[in-house]
């Protein structure tokens, strides 16, 4: 039996912890078993590893001779580790979704023999698409160190639509007196992906300012993205470097800006099919929905440590 000490975020290894709270060796997905210290612990698994709180998990973790294994912890979970940010990858294994992440990392000179792709069990909780009355289109915000002025702008114009319902999904941080409509999940509470997959099941479309982890789960759903061109440099947590931030718009989403946004929404909501095999290549390669089972896939790489 392995020990293991979990630091969970974004409920992403939330299922890897029920696992290892079960009783009955039988129902695991291998011999593992969750502890409470990192002292007892023969294996650290964490969700990052380039902030000083982590850093330090990670170096005490080295001086009792224990490995440290990262999980992604969402779409944009590795994004530190690239320019301008360049982070190292300082635990012993990386955890990605899918083989874009991995391929991107390796380019940019991480060492391919640290990254293992595992896909992620985000997608289990999902409840496919219910049939309802009406058009919904949901406005996911960016999450950001405060709010920031992107998010009101798409607020304001989607204020404007006509016959839709208008939904804001919104997280810790968020100021819900701005947005029309909002449902709230907190990422460090059990029902957070339940509460996402609520709002998914009624959605028709999913408007952000960046692709993150929740349009990665529409997408898998096959509903359309779009997403906002505009994006004003900006620090995160005063961190100037977040001037040049890594944003990426994959061929899965549509692309508007502050001025035409109306217009796209309205074309996708005409022609919801225009971009289905685009959504499907996206969730496989970022998000590793062709692996059968994540959860098994990363239980065995904490094994082999």
């Amino acid at each position: 039996m392995k020990n293991i000490f979990i630091v969970n975020h974004n409920r992403i290894l939330s299922d890897l912890e029920k696992d290892t709270k079960k009783h009955s060796w039988e129902d695991k997905k291998s011999n593992l078993n969750l502890v409470g210290t990192i002292e007892e612990a023969d294996v650290i698994v964490m969700w990052g590893d380039t902030t000083s709180l982590e850093r330090g998990i990670v170096n005490y973790a080295r001086t009792l001779k224990k490995p440290v294994i990262v999980a992604q912890h969402g779409r944009k979970g590795t994004s530190r580790y690239f320019p301008p940010i360049n982070e190292p990858i300082t635990a012993d294994k990386l955890l990605v979704w899918g083989i874009r992440d991995k391929n991107a990392l390796v380019k940019v000179g991480h060492p391919e023999d640290k990254i293992e792709i595992t896909g992620t069990s985000i997608f289990s909780h999902l409840k496919g698409r219910k049939k309802h009355e009406g058009i919904n289109v949901v406005f996911c915000p960016e999450h950001w160190d405060r709010e920031i002025s992107e998010n009101r702008k798409v607020a304001s114009i989607l204020n404007k639509l006509k016959g839709v319902k208008i939904t804001t999904k919104l997280i810790e941080g968020h100021d819900e007196k701005l947005y029309k409509n909002p449902v709230i999940s907190n990422r460090n509470h059990e029902n957070h992906l339940e509460i996402c997959a609520d709002v998914l099941s009624t959605a028709d479309l999913v408007v952000g300012i960046s692709e993150s982890t929740f349009e990665l789960m529409a997408q898998y759903l096959d509903i359309p993205v779009v997403i906002m061109e505009e994006w004003y440099p900006k620090t995160f947590g005063g961190d100037e470097k977040y001037y040049s931030y890594r944003r990426i718009i994959s061929e899965a989403s549509k692309v508007a800006n502050f001025k035409n946004l109306i217009l796209v929404i309205e074309q996708q909501l005409k022609s919801p099919q225009e971009l289905k095999k685009e959504r499907e290549i996206v969730s496989i390669e970022e998000g590793g929905t062709d692996i059968k089972d994540p959860l098994k896939e990363m239980c065995s790489i904490i094994d082999k440590l």
